[in-house]
C-alpha cells in the first residue's frame, strides 16, 4: 500500500529525470548531479540567493529540494542498474558534447571586472572564446575544471574565460590558490551574464566565434575528447582568423 501511495504521489509531481545528461528537473528548476565514480557530490544546484533567475533555488527549499532529489536518484536508479554499472565503467560517458548552436546567434555582451587584473570585454576578443560559467560551490565545475585547463595548454590559439557566478571574490581567490585557473576569471556578482546567456545550469559552456555562439554545452564538457578539438579549433582560420568560409564570403563582397 505504502509504495502505491508513493507512485501515485510521482505521477503528479513535475518531474523528470534525464539519466544520460546526470539532469533532474523540477517544477521548471534544473539540478545536476555527477556520477559517484567521478568522486563529485551526487547533487548540485544554484546557491542560496535569489534574484528571479530560472533555475536558482532559495534557502531552506533549496536543502529540501536536495535531500528530495538525493532519494529521487534512487528511485530512478532501480530501473536502470545496468546503465549505472556502465556509467561506472566508463566515466567519461557523464560528459557532454559541444553541440552546434543553430544561427550562431550573437553572443549577448559581456563585459566584467576580473578576479585579478584588467576588466574583460568580449567584443574586444577577436577569433574564437570559450566562455565557461563555473560557481566553485558545484561539484561538476571542480570536476570539470582540470580537463579545461588541459584543453587550454594544448589550444593556445583559442581564448578561454571563466565567468564566476554570484560568489564573493574572497572565496574565489581561496579556491584558486591552489590551481591555476585556465584563463582570466571574470566576476558575474549579480548574476547578468547568466541570464544574458540563458544559463539555467552549471557548468555551461559557450564557443563563441567571431562574436557569435557557435557551439554550447550544457553539463561537464567533454574537453579532452578530440571531437570537441576538431569542432573548436575547425572555427579557426589562420592565426584565429575567421575561417574559410567567411573569408570566402569577404572576397565576395570585395567583389
Amino acid at each position: 500500500m505504502a509504495g502505491a501511495r508513493a507512485r501515485e504521489r510521482l505521477e503528479f509531481t513535475d518531474l523528470s529525470v534525464d539519466r544520460p545528461r546526470h539532469l533532474i528537473q523540477i517544477a521548471g528548476v534544473k539540478i545536476m548531479f555527477a556520477p559517484e565514480c567521478r568522486g563529485s557530490q551526487r547533487v548540485s544546484s544554484f546557491p542560496p540567493k535569489d534574484q528571479g533567475a530560472a533555475g536558482f533555488v532559495r534557502g531552506s527549499a533549496r536543502a529540501a529540494l536536495s535531500a528530495a532529489c538525493r532519494a529521487l536518484l534512487a528511485i530512478a536508479a532501480l530501473p536502470a542498474g545496468a546503465s549505472a554499472d556502465a556509467a561506472a565503467r566508463d566515466p567519461q560517458q557523464a560528459l557532454q558534447p559541444l553541440r552546434p548552436v543553430a544561427g550562431q546567434p550573437l553572443a549577448p555582451a559581456l563585459r566584467l571586472e576580473a578576479l585579478d587584473g584588467p576588466a574583460f570585454d568580449l567584443a574586444q576578443s577577436h577569433g574564437v572564446t570559450v566562455v565557461h560559467f563555473f560557481a566553485t560551490w558545484c561539484a561538476p565545475c571542480r570536476t570539470e575544471l582540470p580537463a579545461l585547463a588541459r584543453f587550454a595548454a594544448r589550444t593556445p590559439q583559442v581564448s578561454v574565460v571563466l565567468v564566476d557566478v554570484a560568489e564573493v571574490p574572497a572565496r574565489v581567490r581561496r579556491f584558486f590558490a591552489d590551481q591555476p585557473a585556465p584563463g582570466p576569471v571574470l566576476m558575474d556578482l549579480d548574476r547578468a551574464a547568466a541570464r544574458a546567456f540563458g544559463v539555467s545550469l552549471l557548468p555551461a559552456s559557450f564557443v563563441v566565434a567571431e562574436g557569435r555562439i557557435a557551439l554550447a554545452a550544457e553539463g561537464e564538457a567533454a574537453w579532452d575528447s578530440p571531437d570537441t578539438h576538431t569542432a573548436i579549433t575547425g572555427l579557426l582560420g589562420a592565426g584565429g582568423r575567421p575561417g574559410p568560409a567567411d573569408n570566402n564570403q569577404e572576397s565576395q563582397e570585395e567583389q
